[in-house]
């Protein structure tokens, strides 16, 4: 309570000094700042005549003055989605469906779950998502063309528990985050992938950000590494890392060549098709990033028990 009562001081003590009575009254008033003139030289190309412009004949407020803001996306695709689904949910059974999601959809699924959950609370549907799949595609060219391109946000499969995902594009950070079942693949990711992981597998066909498989005591995952930068990127306090080149990496080398080809038959990815296609030449930049104490060969026979 101190801490934040002498900051509220020096608040009102700088809003004295320029004059106003409260913070509304500085909100977007760029007529407060200047540049700086006795900076280093190498800051003094930088221009700053963009930000600090204001439109005087503009009489609009700087701040929200609205109780809500009504949201730009209607959820017209949820509601549709729940409206050809909610019978499938009352009788407690399962259902195939098919829709087209655009990023300005924004709230897919939201109602469904929260339906679910008023419904038959913490023990969910007899079936569920466990054992589903899914699959985020974008064929415009821009994508194709563009390795670095992000499909999905952060936290995707937080906490997943099975089923399969297939993404032909990058994913944010923290995908992956206590995954205990699920089978993904990717082509790249932020930081914190595969953080506190406990089962499934991961792989991932591009470049990851910093602290990967920090956590990770279970699964298993394969990683794309061309640039040479994974080593550092890995958390390894508790995993180890392996090539997949030597003989007794076979059983891995085989298995990842069928995720990499099931990856492409349901995305059409141009990176999988290019690994698949010269396999050889990526191959000895994969890393196989396994817990340290797990035994390398019982990890794909838990994954095919699993499967079973």
């Amino acid at each position: 309570m101190n801490y934040f009562n002498f900051i509220a001081d020096d608040v009102r003590k700088y809003l004295s000094l320029l004059g106003v009575r409260n913070l509304e009254e500085i909100i977007g008033q760029t007529k407060y700042l200047y540049q700086l003139k006795d900076i280093e030289s190498y800051l003094k190309s930088i221009n700053l005549s963009q930000i600090l412009f204001s439109d005087k004949d503009i009489d609009e407020a700087h701040f929200c003055k609205v109780s809500r803001n009504d949201p730009w996306d209607k959820a017209e695709l949820s509601k549709k989605i729940f409206a050809q689904t909610s019978k499938n949910i009352e009788k407690d059974i399962g259902g195939t469906f098919k829709y087209q999601i655009q990023n300005t959809d924004r709230s897919v699924g939201a109602n469904i779950s929260g339906y679910i959950a008023d419904k038959y609370g913490e023990e969910g549907l007899k079936q569920g998502m466990n054992g589903g799949k899914i699959v985020v595609k974008n064929n415009a060219d821009f994508v194709s063309n563009n390795e670095k391109t992000i499909l999905v946000g952060n936290t995707c499969l937080y906490g997943a528990t099975g089923g399969e995902i297939f993404i032909s594009g990058a994913a944010g950070e923290r995908f992956g985050v206590r995954n205990s079942g699920a089978k993904a693949v990717i082509e790249g990711a932020g930081d914190h992938c595969c953080e506190y992981m406990t089962g499934g597998h991961v792989t991932v066909l591009g470049s990851v950000g910093l602290n990967f498989a920090a956590g990770m005591t279970g699964g298993f995952a394969y990683v794309l590494d061309e640039d040479r930068t994974f080593f550092d990127k890995c958390n390894r306090s508790l995993v180890g890392l392996e090539r997949i080149t030597t003989e007794e990496m076979q059983p891995h080398r085989k298995h990842l060549k069928e995720i990499i080809k099931k990856h492409f038959e349901n995305t059409q990815s141009k990176k999988a098709k290019n690994i698949l296609d010269d396999f050889d030449k990526y191959e000895p930049h994969f890393w196989l990033i396994v817990p340290a104490a797990s035994n390398i060969q019982d990890l794909l026979k838990a994954t095919t028990a699993n499967a079973a």
